[in-house]
């Protein structure tokens, strides 16, 4: 997967999450810190990144919190 496609598979994943607010994401947004996502949010998120994947990401697990736009781009880059 390419960074572009990385990248448009987080804005759907925000958008399918929490409707109306992927317009407020770019790259270096931080969809915690930044207010875009609460807790439970972030959780649905990954849910829906993995099943867009079709696979678990071994990148994310119960631990995970880094929720930098970039970062989540990283991941699924690197899958």
């Amino acid at each position: 997967m390419t960074r572009e496609e990385a990248y448009d598979a987080v804005i759907r994943a925000v958008e399918a999450t929490k409707p109306g607010v992927s317009s407020k994401v770019k790259e270096t947004t931080d969809l915690i810190e930044d207010g875009i996502l609460d807790s439970l949010d972030s959780m649905n998120l990954l849910f829906e990144l993995e099943t867009q994947r079709g696979a678990k990401l071994v990148a994310i697990d119960e631990t995970f919190s880094d929720f930098r736009v970039r970062r989540l781009v990283d991941i699924l880059v690197d899958a």
